[in-house]
């Protein structure tokens, strides 16, 4: 039995809808996945739904986009209570940070005689979640941009000229909002940090795992990470940062599978 423990739904930047992505990973023989959107957990009641379907265990998870002042670092967290009072008026508050945000950067859009308006917006977001990734949509079917890339290239990406800071939590305020609602925090791709030597921070901070197997991680880097998992008394975990077609550029899906014996020991840390 295998699982993907990373995929992204319409609850946040991805374009399949949770009860789709069940099918998929039944589609692809997957037995296990985690719904793991970026800074919420409004997908999993209809994973869960959806599994029944299905034959498929969902974990419940998500991914908390966090900075350092150097990088982003995102932890991701498994079997956490999605119900848990404290985590959903932290995630709230993101939510409403995100809003703000979206706003400021259509303003400076619209200053730059790129006429799109929040409404617009919107209309590409489908759920609850809001992102740059909806804002480009937005000016590419404006016909401001050709592709999402170039959006970001050209007017939404970092040092760009629309471009606006977002609230960023200290990947140590991750993997404690994580542990105080039962969950367990894992560092997501670390393959594709700048610095790897926040890792061992982490670590000091409470990181409990890290996702060894992930789509932009080489041989060389599951090789290297597997080893420091194993050395530092880390969970194995892996998926594959699921999207979407359109967003991932390729179907991604089923491309990570995660040998079950390392769900397993997930789940038996779960159980201390």
């Amino acid at each position: 039995m295998f699982g993907d423990l990373h995929i992204h739904t319409t609850k946040s930047d991805g374009t399949c809808k949770p009860k789709e992505v069940v099918q998929m990973a039944k589609n692809e023989n997957l037995s296990t996945i985690a719904i793991t959107d970026h800074d919420t957990l409004d997908g999993i009641d209809e994973a869960k739904e959806a599994s029944e379907l299905y034959g498929i265990e969902i974990i419940p998870g998500i991914e908390l986009n966090s900075y350092d002042d150097r990088q982003d670092v995102h932890i991701l967290g498994y079997f956490i209570d999605y119900k848990n009072n404290d985590l959903m008026e932290k995630l709230k508050d993101i939510r409403e940070s995100r809003v703000n945000r979206a706003k400021l950067i259509i303003s400076k859009l619209n200053g730059m005689d790129i006429n799109i308006t929040y409404d617009d917006v919107l209309s590409h977001t489908k759920e609850s979640f809001i992102g740059r990734p909806h804002i480009a949509r937005a000016i590419v079917k404006a016909g401001y941009a050709k592709s999402v890339k170039e959006a970001f290239d050209k007017y939404i990406g970092e040092d760009k000229p629309a471009y606006v800071k977002r609230y960023r939590l200290h990947p140590f305020d991750s993997i404690k909002m994580v542990t105080n609602a039962g969950g367990i925090p894992v560092l997501a791709h670390p393959g594709l940090l700048i610095d790897k030597e926040i890792i061992k921070h982490l670590i000091a901070n409470g990181l409990k795992g890290i996702e060894v197997y992930h789509s932009k991680h080489s041989k060389t880097d599951i090789e290297f990470f597997k080893n420091f998992a194993l050395e530092n008394n880390l969970l194995i975990t892996g998926g594959s940062d699921f999207h979407g077609v359109d967003v991932d550029g390729e179907y991604l899906l089923g491309t990570v599978k995660l040998d079950y014996k390392y769900i397993e020991k997930l789940k038996g840390s779960n159980l201390v």
